[in-house]
């Protein structure tokens, strides 16, 4: 598999991923403070962050977290020869 193709379904399963737990997050009340010790290891306090700005933003940002990582991933497996 291409590192193209294989970076190209890791942002769409990142990007569904992301909306499935923002929108969870934002939809179930009470979910947010039950499960962000779980999730963060830490307490936050879950205010009003849920707007169209940090939702587009989260996703910006974790899909190039995981471009990069899954180019990083693609470049050592062409380094490395078994």
């Amino acid at each position: 598999m291409s590192t193209i193709r294989t970076m190209k379904i890791s942002m769409a399963w990142v990007s569904i991923a992301w909306t499935a737990c923002y929108l969870a997050f934002g939809l179930i009340p009470g979910l947010g403070p039950v499960a962000m010790p779980y999730v963060l290891h830490m307490n936050v306090p879950m205010e009003n962050i849920f707007t169209v700005g940090n939702f587009t933003g989260g996703l910006i940002v974790w899909n190039l977290v995981v471009a990069a990582g899954v180019a990083l991933a693609g470049f050592l497996s062409n380094i490395i020869k078994a």
